[in-house]
């Protein structure tokens, strides 16, 4: 102990630890702003909180005080070989020892740094941005972000130093996998930061805070393996590699050690409890020989737990097939499956994400499957992109978590669909179709919907909402957002956007497909991004009404934005107003008329060239011709890709690279290439005559499906009329 305390001593009288603790302060002050410090444009002017302040500063602390820390480590083990006194040392003192305490003692002020810190910038919020304190997310954010890793930056280095014993070598290597630990997208290897870029103020932590716990023990275990390797092959006084290595490992406690550490390591890498790859499913084919339609699902939330459990059942009209096969989500264990009332056998795949169902070759069948579990997320999309997930104050399942497990079918013309949703009465459910009737009993309530639909995408959004609830026209809006964001929502008119969009959506497209369902627009965690629509429910992401008061000088009393202050503010809001735009152009081209896609045919294109002239017709040409410049730049950057170029050299790079150029490609083409297609078409048209042959187009196709010959068949056009140069 007396030993441990003059190395805290001396390296404190050293000043360099001082120098490190006042630059790590410093760097979590800066990361106060990080967020606006991104590349991440959806993020800029997100509403300071605790949660933002905390983990940004923690977060940004992470990124440089990691490698501030590793490279003070991997000095202090290495100055008794700068300075040639090692062997003097090792002839007195057991040197093994020695380091051990260095080690401690860097460990003792990587904590007093992330207290300081911490210390430091619960200070500047109280004092200079005068928001309450929630001691939680600071709790959170600097003791299993920031500390643990600058624990695991020294533990990394003191083994590579101990396996090399060389500075150059150890510090590089640091680097490397400090490198590769920024640019993974899998959440296992982000041991420098998290795999999110900001904390959800509307649900907080939850959804996803047992997976930065995951991460951390895994790497604990890494760390672990690497430091006791470096153990094993620590350099004996007197002795070189191999000797030094054949001396260590008659320590039995240390090869354990080694050995339970990998082992440890694998096991929870492979044994990962919260995440799937989805990808997978959307390569299964279709079976053509049957129709679903109808669909019954019963489910059970069980928030505090983050579980479901339900019983589906599923209508079929079968033309000739013995098998149904169902995509799953590994996360939901079945409890049985009956077929026509009869509880049968069925065969799960290889990977684990498809079920295979026997049926007999008659033309009515009934399935009905009962399951409960956790849902497994998208393993590249934690945090960013999740599509589902269950956590005590919010519910976020979309269709392609497969959390209704999806028979791979093709779907009738019309699918009955009716069910409940059971969830804790402190929430708030937003149900697909027309809210039936709702029940309150013992501390739970039951939400019964029912409605007809072309397809069997079917989703589940839950929270703690306010509902905002308007009429337009022949239609009901029910939007559903978080109190916390009540004054943003209110200042900068939101609801009122929504109305001017539906007025222009109906004078421009036609009415709204349906009388008898009213369109839900509800907010949801940014822990997935962007928006989302199917059948009359719209998902916007929180970031769209959680900005700072900043924007609030963007519009005056009528929600306008003055026609020459063009900003990086009003930037902001008009893609999140756009994005709302797109996402409700949805219902009419999506949902009102099934478009059928063929890139760069989609409802994607149809949708971003509404939201474009929504924006064009309430803020002007100067403000809509921005989000253009961006479509144009994104096409030439398309024309301008290598690989997408020479379609004859993609055999030639790996596969994931490969299937990510092809999504980049389809996804430029539908949300980029497309809309300026139709902008040139109205070029050739004129706007009004362009805008009433669509109209025309929606009336014609409504609950049909709508080609891309037909489409241009209609307005008159040709594929060489619309080409981009």
């Amino acid at each position: 102990m007396s030993l441990f305390k003059n190395e805290i001593k001396f390296m404190f009288k050293s000043k360099i630890i001082i120098f490190l603790i006042m630059a790590s302060c410093i760097i979590m002050t800066i990361g106060i702003n990080s967020i606006n410090m991104s590349n991440d444009f959806d993020l800029f002017y997100i509403r300071e909180s605790s949660s933002t302040i905390s983990f940004g500063s923690a977060k940004f602390g992470a990124s440089i005080c990691s490698l501030l820390f590793g490279l003070f480590t991997v000095l202090t083990l290495d100055k008794d070989m700068r300075k040639r006194s090692k062997g003097i040392i090792e002839s007195n003192i057991n040197y093994y020892n020695l380091m051990m305490i260095r080690i401690l003692a860097i460990v003792f002020y990587e904590i007093v740094a992330t207290l300081i810190g911490m210390i430091v910038v619960i200070a500047i919020q109280k004092s200079l941005y005068t928001i309450p304190i929630n001691i939680s997310y600071y709790l959170f954010n600097y003791w299993i972000v920031l500390f643990p890793s600058l624990l695991f930056s020294t533990l990394i280095v003191s083994g590579l130093y101990l396996l090399t014993n060389s500075l150059d070598i150890s510090f590089i290597t640091l680097g490397v996998i400090f490198i590769k630990s920024l640019t993974s997208h899998n959440y296992l290897l982000t041991w420098v930061q998290t795999n999110i870029d900001i904390v959800s103020d509307f649900v907080g932590f939850e959804p996803i805070g047992h997976t930065i716990i995951y991460n951390r023990i895994l790497w604990i275990f890494i760390c672990i393996s690497i430091f006791c390797l470096g153990l094993l092959f620590k350099r004996r006084y007197g002795f070189n590699l191999r000797n030094s290595f054949l001396t260590n490992v008659k320590s039995k406690v240390l090869v354990l050690l080694v050995i339970a550490a990998i082992l440890g390591s694998g096991f929870i890498y492979i044994k990962e409890p919260y995440t799937m790859e989805l990808m997978r499913n959307s390569e299964t084919i279709i079976d053509e020989k049957v129709y679903l339609n109808g669909l019954n699902p019963k489910i059970i939330f069980n928030n505090k737990k983050r579980e479901m459990s339900g019983e589906v059942s599923y209508s079929f009209i079968n033309k000739g097939s013995n098998l149904i096969k169902f995509n799953i989500n590994e996360g939901l264990k079945i409890d049985f499956i009956k077929v026509n009332g009869k509880e049968i056998e069925y065969k799960k795949t290889k990977d684990e994400s498809t079920i295979e169902v026997p049926v007999p070759n008659i033309e009515k069948v009934e399935i009905t499957i009962s399951y409960g579990g956790k849902i497994k997320s998208d393993k590249n999309g934690v945090g960013r992109g999740m599509p589902g997930y269950i956590s005590k104050n919010s519910i976020y399942l979309l269709e392609n978590s497969n959390w209704i497990f999806r028979p791979l079918v093709k779907e009738g013309d019309y699918i009955n669909i009716s069910g409940y949703y059971s969830a804790p009465d402190y929430l708030t459910m937003v149900t697909p179709g027309k809210l039936i009737d709702v029940e309150t009993k013992g501390g739970t309530r039951k939400w019964m919907f029912e409605y007809e639909s072309h397809t069997a995408d079917i989703g589940a959004f839950g929270g703690k909402y306010k509902k905002s609830e308007f009429t337009f026209q022949n239609m009901t809006v029910e939007f559903y957002y978080s109190p916390k964001h009540e004054e943003y929502v209110e200042s900068m008119k939101i609801e009122e956007h929504i109305k001017n969009i539906m007025k222009y959506y109906t004078e421009n497209i036609g009415e709204y497909y349906s009388e008898t369902y009213p369109l839900k627009i509800a907010e949801v965690a940014l822990y997935k991004r962007g928006g989302h629509s199917s059948e009359n429910v719209i998902t916007i992401s929180e970031n769209m009404l959680n900005r700072d008061k900043d924007m609030y000088s963007l519009i005056d009393d009528n929600g306008k934005i003055e026609p020459m202050d063009i900003s990086m503010k009003t930037d902001i809001f008009v893609k999140d107003i756009s994005l709302i735009a797109h996402e409700m152009a949805h219902q009419w081209w999506g949902t009102g008329v099934n478009v059928v896609e063929s890139s760069p045919w989609s409802s994607e294109g149809l949708a971003q060239y509404f939201s474009y002239k929504y924006i064009q017709n309430e803020f002007g040409d100067m403000v809509s011709n921005m989000e253009l410049s961006r479509w144009e730049n994104r096409v030439r950057e398309l024309k301008n890709y290598y690989y997408i170029n020479n379609s004859e050299m993609l055999d030639k790079v790996n596969e994931k690279y490969r299937k990510s150029l092809e999504m980049e490609k389809i996804q430029s083409e539908l949300y980029y290439l497309m809309p300026i297609k139709l902008l040139k078409g109205e070029e050739i048209l004129g706007e009004k005559g362009f805008l009433n042959e669509l109209e025309k187009v929606y009336k014609k196709y409504l609950s049909k499906d709508l080609t891309y010959e037909a489409f241009l068949r209609e307005m008159n056009l040709s594929k060489e009329d619309i080409e981009i140069e």
